[in-house]
């Protein structure tokens, strides 16, 4: 839905007012009235979802229930609001295998009770109504290989449980830049990295002029020679600095780096990587503040790979294809519109990038009007392309504000062309969670309830 979202947002029905009148009543009624038919759609999905769960695990034994609607096993954490818990739980058995995992609790929203303090607001709540950041209002636990297509019950308890943090036996090597941000990571089996230095870093181009969506429309008709050189001229790329040292957080499963960064464009900008202690694998997550401007930039966030020499692979609508290469002659190649993955296969293993928001990717470098026909040199280098407001029509003229963008990488020994697709769509999943009270369940509402055949 995220994806559909994301494709369906790119218009506003506003024709050329949504961005030389982004505020005006008619650019905004057209999105408001376009967007309706989005959004409805997935709060209604939400619903549909949350039904058919119901429904699903309604005669089941009380419990916690896990289901893994993805293809693939997953192994990760899962969250749920703190308030769902009607006891004061502490930890999750495995009534199967006896296995039993901790609660974590972490600070969040509260709603409806006035800030204890200003520690319970976070620099994001702005509107200082509801704390933020108050403790125990997010639960998670780990789940750990939880199959495909399948349910798990878990049992909830009030018995604390200690998990020891695993010795770090050298399986794992990981490099830091002066800041503390990883710059490689390396498992025991790997050839080569996860990723390389570049991953995580956030690039923005915008234009030099008056006038600058003229100026970029000149740049777009000239011809290749002068193109090249106005490029040069007129596009202004930045790329963000560390803010600080980044923070590092470990538990029996990751290992959590998260670092400020600075950029004009931005009020803020938040960039986390968790890594996976057991298998190769990392989540970066990117969380800014976009400061409110109608001029034409483009956000891009980049990630490295030791994949030099090799051609990646991803998909279109299901279509498997090659950039540069199965394409229709006077296609863009600038940037590419993809089902959120990217698959490098080598001799060496295979690398998996995938993204849970961002359906445009380009490579190499930002490739702002440069209308590419050969594909760049480091074709190994990724960017996904978060925001682009370069547009003369169509598009919400001025979005700023909060957004957040996730990123998975992970690496196989050998993944055939054919997991590529389930195991990206794995990888982004998050279980679903029902809490069975003990119980009888009432008839009515469940025979009223959505029943999938």
């Amino acid at each position: 839905m995220r994806k559909d979202l994301s494709l369906f947002d790119e218009h506003t029905w506003g024709s050329s007012n949504s961005v030389a009148l982004p505020y005006s009543l008619d650019a905004q009624a057209q999105f408001t009235d376009k967007a309706g038919l989005a959004f409805r759609p997935m709060a209604l999905a939400e619903w549909l979802l949350a039904q058919r769960v119901r429904t699903r695990l309604a005669g089941r034994p009380e419990g916690l229930y896990l289901a893994n609607s993805a293809t693939m096993p997953l192994s990760g954490w899962v969250a749920m609001p703190a308030s769902a818990l009607r006891d004061k739980y502490e930890s999750l058995e495995d009534p199967e295998s006896g296995k039993q995992a901790k609660l974590y609790f972490e600070n969040g929203l509260r709603p409806f009770s006035p800030p204890a303090n200003p520690g319970e607001l976070t620099r994001e709540n702005t509107a200082a109504t509801f704390p933020d950041n108050a403790p125990r209002q997010v639960a998670w636990f780990w789940v750990e290989k939880l199959e495909g297509r399948t349910v798990r019950r878990l049992r909830l308890s009030t018995k604390g449980v200690d998990e020891e943090m695993p010795v770090d036996d050298g399986s794992r090597k990981i490099e830091h830049d002066a800041a503390g941000w990883p710059t490689s990571l390396v498992w025991t089996g790997m050839p080569r990295p996860l990723f390389l230095p570049g991953t995580g870093d956030f690039i923005s181009v915008g234009v030099k002029g008056f006038a600058p969506r003229w100026v970029a429309r000149e740049i777009w008709s000239a011809g290749a020679d002068r193109r090249e050189q106005l490029r040069k001229e007129r596009l202004e790329e930045i790329a963000a600095t560390a803010g600080g040292k980044a923070a590092v957080d470990k538990n029996p499963n990751t290992i959590v780096y998260t670092q400020a960064l600075r950029h004009p464009r931005l009020a803020w900008a938040t960039r986390r990587l968790e890594v996976w202690r057991r298998e190769p694998r990392a989540r970066l997550t990117l969380r800014l503040n976009r400061t409110s401007s109608e001029a034409p930039e483009v956000f891009y966030m980049a990630f490295a790979f030791p994949c030099e020499g090799t051609m990646p692979a991803t998909s279109c609508g299901g279509q498997p294809f090659v950039p540069f290469a199965d394409q229709l002659p006077g296609t863009c190649r600038d940037y590419f519109a993809i089902d959120g993955w990217v698959y490098y296969a080598s001799a060496q293993g295979s690398w998996l990038w995938v993204s849970r928001d961002a359906p445009l990717v380009t490579f190499g470098g930002p490739q702002v009007l440069a209308r590419r026909t050969e594909p760049p040199k480091a074709m190994n280098r990724v960017l996904a392309m978060v925001f682009n407001n370069f547009w003369y029509t169509n598009f919400v003229g001025d979005s700023h504000g909060v957004m957040d963008f996730q990123f998975d990488l992970c690496w196989r020994p050998r993944l055939p062309p054919a997991d590529a697709a389930p195991l990206a769509e794995t990888l982004v999943s998050e279980p679903q969670v029902l809490i069975q009270p003990g119980l009888a369940e009432e008839a009515i509402p469940i025979r009223r309830l959505h029943r999938p055949d």
